[in-house]
């Protein structure tokens, strides 16, 4: 947190000081270590004042996701974003927020271009020129939106692929423009079970991979919880046109057949599940044993780590036991004197053998926990590997990628009494 302290104060002095490109890093800086969605606001508006209005857009969005509903600067946030939507549909009317009625609202469609974009030769824009936000939640059972920015004339093709949690192969999809930013749906149909995966590629004319958000072996993870907010544009398609979507309404004239009565009109949705609307569960491939996210991957890995845990703390106390038998035997044969004082009766038989079990039971249990700490070492590093926290990958600044490992040392003491045992260490 103090890191975070310092990057605000920081992008606070280069703010006042006119450096706003320079802010809106620190201030970028200071939200990745502190999570605090106030600070997106201060990331939008130091991009505003530099210029970069398409920027500035995406984190404006982005803080009324994900900031407090009574956050102070929501109602100005909510009128820049109604500004810069406006600037970049080229003047065209915002289009109303649909509510709930008999009224259909009409949104007026996206102008199209004047003048074609002229592409740049590959190599002018770099891999810090792609910038993405990585999602962490969305809800189930409804579309969602993963969104990037390029520069509009690099010429790049941004693909985003996606599967359900345990499928085996991912689905291809080409991003498309909505506005100033590129977007590529996950349909409804993909956002059941407990999470999805994604990431994105970015090539540019010769077919070159300039830079990625995640990988095939490592991708995005997108729990899904029922109380997230809502992630989808409903006036996107596939095809990246911004159209309305298209709704019949009930005949007043038409009765029901158990009552008589008039039937109330009613809306319905052309496109369901790619339009909001919520679908019912279907089977789906996945939810594998070795696939993070999944319900029995959960049960695997904590099973794991219990089973580690226990077998090695068994192995433990059971050693512990065999030494305190060693120790009775020892004192039985000098509790009369310099030994041999005495002879080896069954009390003595009963010591040794009491000993010798413990230490076998030690034995066993430290072997079963040493392979149970590798299976859950195995399980720990999946889960590491692939899931990623709300972080925002910038191509020009490749986050390390997590890094997990246990190791296990079987520890043997010395003399009578001597200790066996083992030390697990995990880095993460």
């Amino acid at each position: 947190m103090t890191k975070a302290k310092a990057a605000f104060a920081a992008g606070k002095k280069l703010f006042d000081a006119g450096d706003f490109a320079e802010a809106a890093a620190k201030f970028k800086e200071s939200y990745k270590l502190s999570k605090n969605p106030v600070l997106l606001y201060n990331i939008g508006f130091a991009n505003e004042k530099a210029g970069q209005d398409d920027i500035a857009l995406f984190y404006y969005r982005k803080f009324l996701t994900d900031a407090p509903a009574d956050a102070a600067q929501r109602g100005e946030v909510t009128d820049k974003v109604a500004e810069l939507e406006l600037k970049f549909r080229g003047g065209a009317t915002p289009t109303p927020t649909p509510t709930p009625g008999p009224t259909v609202t009409t949104p007026t469609p996206t102008p199209t271009r004047t003048e074609p974009i002229k592409i740049k030769p590959a190599g002018t824009y770099k891999e810090a020129d792609f910038q993405h936000q990585a999602v962490d939640t969305a809800p189930p059972k409804k579309p969602l939106d993963i969104t990037a920015f390029v520069p509009e004339d690099s010429g790049w093709t941004v693909t985003l692929n996606y599967r359900t949690a345990g499928e085996g192969k991912f689905t291809s999809k080409e991003m498309k423009w909505r506005y100033k930013e590129l977007v590529g749906r996950v349909p409804a149909q993909k956002m059941l079970g407990e999470s999805m995966q994604y990431y994105i590629e970015v090539k540019d004319q010769s077919g070159a991979t300039v830079a990625k958000a995640g990988k095939s072996t490592s991708p995005n993870l997108v729990t899904l919880e029922p109380g997230a907010s809502p992630r989808f544009y409903p006036d996107f398609t596939d095809e990246g046109t911004v159209v309305t979507p298209q709704e019949t309404v009930g005949d007043d004239t038409e009765e029901d057949p158990l009552t008589g009565k008039k039937k109330t009109p009613k809306k319905i949705a052309v496109v369901p599940g790619d339009d909001g609307t919520e679908l019912e569960p279907t089977p789906t491939g996945g939810q594998g044993l070795t696939t993070p996210g999944s319900k029995k991957f959960k049960i695997a890995k904590w099973s794991a780590t219990g089973t580690a845990g226990g077998m090695i703390l068994l192995s433990v106390i059971f050693n512990v036991q065999a030494g305190n038998f060693a120790t009775a035997l020892e004192d039985e044969s000098s509790a009369c004197g310099a030994p041999p004082c005495g002879s080896f009766d069954d009390y003595n038989k009963g010591l040794q053998s009491s000993g010798q079990l413990r230490e076998t039971l030690s034995n066993v249990t430290l072997v079963v926990g040493i392979g149970a700490t590798a299976v859950a070492g195995y399980f720990w590093y999946k889960e590491l590997t692939s899931k990623k926290p709300n972080t925002e990958r910038m191509s020009g600044r490749k986050p390390a990628a997590p890094v997990a490992s246990w190791t296990v040392v079987p520890t043997v003491g010395d003399g009578a009494n001597g200790f066996m045992g083992a030390a697990a260490a995990g880095r993460f």
